[in-house]
């Protein structure tokens, strides 16, 4: 069995928990291209100023968390579908959101060598003029332009655009789906205690797979660039 395998129903499981909290849970699918946002913001990296600020999501004054899972098991995963609990971007008057991102992918020939790659691809955020991300460890902080919100940004097309960007970059992948959480602090902080036990997972995966490759034959991802590189702290190990 894939060790990611059980985090799936888990996932689940804690969507229902929330429903039954009685927080807003919507569901909608995206369609096999995403939608984009009429801007006249043109940039593949786009910065995004605090002043230009509309709304943050996660970062250091709340709760934010972001990861990932994977299996070849297709049955695990509703192609496309994309699940918010809590408010989406012009709902709330707050300018500051709780925020948590879980990326299901699943394909008949998937393998754990994919993790550093679907690592790279979770946030797309080059595809929305205004929207920008940093995000390390686990933790995200993003940000959304008064000029993308008023264009229409909201997590409904955000999702459409990571799950179109996935099924681009990725061609193993066959089927993805997404879920946010937007709901309250303490809502992706519990999150967050799943995101610990899935990145413990990973970072055994990767250190597998780096002593594996411990003949010398293992080619660094990231270039040496060890103070972001997920396998820094395996390497020093090994």
């Amino acid at each position: 069995m894939n060790p990611f395998d059980p985090y799936f129903e888990r996932i689940n499981d804690y969507v229902d928990e929330l429903r039954g909290k009685n927080r807003t849970v919507r569901v909608w699918f995206a369609g096999k291209s995403a939608p984009t946002v009429n801007s006249s913001v043109e940039s593949r990296w786009p910065r995004v100023l605090k002043e230009d600020t509309a709304v943050e999501l996660g970062g250091p004054l709340t709760a934010g968390t972001v990861f990932f899972l994977c299996t070849d098991d297709v049955s695990l995963i509703y192609d496309g579908r994309i699940t918010l609990v809590g408010p989406d971007i012009i709902e709330t008057m707050d300018r500051i959101l709780p925020f948590g991102q879980v990326v299901l992918v699943a394909g008949p020939t998937l393998t754990k060598g994919i993790n550093p790659e679907l690592e790279k691809e979770l946030y797309a955020s080059g595809k929305i003029p205004g929207y920008m991300v940093r995000s390390t460890g686990g933790h995200i902080w993003s940000r959304v332009s008064y000029q993308a919100r008023d264009d229409g940004f909201s997590l409904k097309l955000l999702g459409c655009a990571i799950l179109d960007h996935i099924r681009t970059n990725l061609t193993a992948v066959s089927v993805a789906e997404i879920l946010f959480f937007t709901s309250s602090v303490n809502d992706v902080q519990e999150l967050e205690e799943i995101g610990i036990l899935v990145r413990k997972v990973a970072h055994d995966l990767r250190r597998e797979r780096i002593q594996q490759a411990a003949d010398g034959a293992f080619q660094c991802e990231l270039d040496g660039a060890c103070d972001i590189c997920p396998n820094s702290k395996i390497c020093a190990e090994i």
